[in-house]
């Protein structure tokens, strides 16, 4: 009667972790499918603005070959100036953008590919 009892004991217990494994292992590749960011995105690294003349210094890690296109856009996200979009390799990138004539104060850097957008904020101060 006793070894019945510990077989059940331990059938009743396998079982009880078995079923938390599981729903474990469902919910983090839910989790992990959903929530997630996609990989393989560009990542703006740094950005700084040089002067004389007016300019962005932008760097870039790129995980495969994407085309980049940069813009200056507003608060509301619309664009104010785009510069003509570049095809980069895998691997960090560094370039610079000419700045248009722009009051001083704060202003925005949107760089985008296809399936992504990236938003900065930097600070002009000419005067």
């Amino acid at each position: 009667m006793d070894l019945i009892e510990n077989v059940r004991l331990t059938l009743l217990l396998s079982l009880t972790i078995l079923v938390v494994a599981l729903l474990w292992r469902r919910f983090k590749r839910n989790v992990m499918a959903r929530d997630l960011p996609a990989p393989l995105h560009a990542e703006l690294l740094g950005l700084q603005v040089a002067y004389h003349p007016a300019r962005l210094h932008v760097e870039v890690l790129v995980p495969l070959d994407q085309e980049l296109h940069a813009h200056l856009v507003d608060r509301d996200h619309s664009p104010l100036y785009a510069w003509p979009s570049r095809t980069f390799t895998p691997g960090e990138h560094t370039f610079e953008l000419p700045l248009p004539a722009l009051e001083d104060g704060e202003h925005f850097f949107q760089l985008s590919t296809a399936t992504q957008r990236t938003v900065r904020l930097f600070r002009l101060q000419q005067r």
